[in-house]
């Protein structure tokens, strides 16, 4: 499967680390040269050092190829946009990260697997470990 990343921040990175780890084809836009180069010294993947919103690099980063768009910036319109241009280019799957509640409707009218609430997921996460300690 190849899938373009949309940003290395904490998320991004692991689901990198992931992706390359199941052997998966792996592209990174990202517009912090410090996150991206990271990227690079860790993963032999395609790295673009970019803003989603400049005009062809989902073009460059072969999207007409792609199974899948991920966006999982901590800005939703950041997200959004990928997630539009996606759409526009004909990307089968996408998945976005969104922050806030009230933009949930947004995502979900271009058909985009959501990931809402990252903090409760991860909070939740965490208590089910603590429960899994105590028993």
């Amino acid at each position: 499967m190849y899938i373009i990343i949309v940003d290395a921040g904490p998320e991004g990175s692991s689901l990198i680390d992931l992706a390359v780890e199941e052997g998966h084809e792996v592209a990174l836009i990202d517009s912090h040269e410090d996150r991206a180069r990271a990227v690079l010294k860790k993963h032999q993947i395609r790295v673009f050092q970019a803003d989603i919103a400049e005009g062809a690099i989902l073009e460059e980063a072969e999207a007409s190829r792609a199974d899948a768009l991920v966006a999982t910036t901590s800005d939703d319109s950041i997200n959004l946009m990928a997630m539009f241009m996606g759409k526009e280019l004909g990307i089968e799957t996408l998945v976005s990260v969104v922050n806030e509640k009230l933009h949930q409707s947004l995502f979900k009218r271009l058909d985009v697997a959501i990931l809402g609430d990252p903090e409760v997921i991860i909070a939740r996460q965490l208590y089910q470990l603590l429960n899994r300690k105590r028993n």
